[in-house]
């Protein structure tokens, strides 16, 4: 973001979009988000994409394209987040290919944060994929993704914002966002609480990320 106009903005539509979408749903089922491309109930990404969010420029009359590099898209998505954005590490190549399987020759550029201890499991990942490779690097980051669900069975609160993560192909641009930050105030309303509440955080990473990418 340019200005803290646009920042209020997008959190106003952000929230504005689960309020609407969020009241009257069942509770979600692992199943439901098994790939971290469902939404709650019967709702599924193509119909609750972050590009479903009004276009900046339509809300505000503004228009204009922008380039932005990873470490700028991520600047989005801090900015917005604010200090519930927790990642703060980042991940070199030899790491993401350790954890991930994506090497070196898929992609042309990319960018992976995470917090420092194991414990804490906050993640942003941004890989903007060579063309031939896009499936193949979706497919690696929903193998780590699901790999990441099975570590932490027995860490509740992790096991929610691990359930909650989301990845997105906006373009040749693959977004894994895993972010909620501290959750301990909604660990005694169950784990349905705190997986509603990173979904919105990652949706609201999600979306500056579209915008940013799309402009």
């Amino acid at each position: 973001m340019k200005n803290s106009m646009r920042k209020i903005m997008i959190i106003i539509m952000a929230c504005s979009f689960f309020l609407i979408n969020g009241c009257g749903e069942d509770s979600m089922s692992e199943e439901d988000l098994v790939d971290g491309r469902k939404m709650s109930g019967e709702q599924k990404l193509e119909e609750v994409e972050a590009g479903n969010f009004p276009l900046f420029w339509e809300s505000t009359g503004q228009e204009g394209q922008q380039f932005y590099t990873l470490p700028e898209l991520k600047g989005e998505v801090k900015e917005l987040l604010g200090d519930n954005y927790w990642p703060e590490v980042d991940l070199s190549a030899a790491e993401l290919e350790r954890l991930t399987g994506i090497t070196e020759d898929m992609f042309v550029d990319f960018l992976a944060e995470r917090q420092v201890l194991d414990a804490h499991i906050d993640t942003l990942m941004i890989i903007h994929a060579k063309e031939d490779h896009v499936r193949e690097i979706e497919q690696a980051i929903e193998n780590y993704r699901s790999t990441v669900i099975e570590q932490n069975k027995n860490y509740p609160q992790n096991l929610s914002k691990a359930r909650a993560s989301r990845i997105e192909t906006i373009n040749d641009y693959i977004c894994f966002v895993q972010l909620g930050a501290d959750t301990t105030l909604l660990a005694d309303k169950g784990q349905e609480a705190v997986m509603a509440y990173c979904l919105e955080e990652n949706e609201k990473a999600l979306y500056v990320l579209e915008q940013a990418i799309l402009q």
